[in-house]
């Protein structure tokens, strides 16, 4: 039987204090439940998946296994198991950040400083640098952004999953950092969703734009009610009629105009709709004039009013 090449890696026993920490490097969050099983785990059986290091320029330097390397300080060990390989620092970054996907534990804060740090510092072309990580060019482009200009505590959401990538990559158009943090304390208060986010960092940058959004005193966000206006006139015979109204609005327009036509408030009964492709919808309602019924007292004007203000209320 032929062994693997991970099977054919040395295990050797490596001094706690002589292993270094990387600044940036991705780490898995762990829960204190978690945590406290691992350590207990280490205590019984000591740590049998060895940590992986990387030997730069002499010197050991963590790749993986950050959690077991922290309880075994708490516990006073004086040696791990290791696997070393000779690599450079950026290598470095790479590989540890590969694991941890491989693994499925992802940090996309931690991700977007590794990803800044190759370009900026080892001078890796931004193209390859988000191919060696695995990223898309739309995925880096992010990640960059939000590495180069969200504040430090929008970093830490991000990296407790209190906050989403989204949420994060348009926080970082807010230059003020004080100002990034509010929105991101309001976001985590009110589960803001990304369309919220950058509603609200738009109010912050060009409050001149309007967001199908209202942001409260308190930083709540709600949506933006639709404007109506009834002018009151009846519409010229043959006249066609076309109104835009939101996706997320549109069931509720349709049941509204359903029980106007049941009521009589329109005169005609054509009304037909069309889905567009954008999200949005499209109300085409051929109103014809009415029909001259003799005999048939005039509808009072206080009636005329209630009906159109049920229709504003309805809506």
């Amino acid at each position: 039987m032929r062994m693997s090449e991970a099977q054919r890696e040395e295990v050797v026993q490596v001094e706690v204090d002589k292993i270094l920490i990387p600044e940036e490097r991705v780490t898995s969050i762990m829960d204190e439940e978690i945590l406290y099983e691992l350590e207990e785990s280490i205590k019984r059986h000591g740590i049998l998946q060895p940590l992986q290091l990387g030997e730069v320029d002499g010197k050991l330097v963590l790749i993986d296994g950050l959690h077991r390397l922290m309880i075994a300080k708490k516990l006073r060990m004086k040696t791990v198991p290791a696997i070393i390989k000779k690599m450079s620092e950026d290598q470095l970054l790479i590989t540890n950040l590969i694991m941890n996907r491989q693994r499925g534990r992802s940090n996309p804060a931690q991700e977007a400083l590794v990803l800044k740090k190759l370009v900026d510092e080892y001078k890796h072309d931004f193209d390859e640098a988000a191919r060696l990580l695995g990223m898309s060019r739309s995925t880096a482009d992010k990640y960059y952004r939000i590495a180069t200009y969200c504040s430090q505590k929008v970093l830490d959401y991000l990296s407790r999953g209190l906050l989403s990538v989204g949420c994060a990559y348009w926080l970082s158009y807010v230059e003020d950092k004080a100002k990034q943090d509010e929105i991101a304390d309001n976001a985590i208060r009110w589960g803001y969703t990304v369309d919220q986010c950058k509603a609200a960092a738009l109010a912050a940058t060009r409050p001149e734009v309007e967001t199908p959004y209202i942001i409260m005193p308190t930083g709540e966000i709600k949506p933006r009610p639709v404007p109506v206006y009834p002018c009151g006139k009846e519409v010229e015979p043959d006249k066609v009629v076309v109104v835009q109204f939101d996706a997320d609005v549109w069931p509720l327009v349709q049941e509204a105009l359903k029980k106007l036509c049941e009521e009589g408030f329109f005169y005609g009964e054509e009304v037909k709709s069309q889905e567009v492709a954008e999200g949005g919808a499209t109300l085409v309602a051929a109103l014809q004039p009415p029909q001259p019924q003799p005999q048939q007292p005039q509808e009072p004007q206080q009636v005329k009013k209630e009906r159109r203000d049920w229709f504003l209320e309805a809506l």
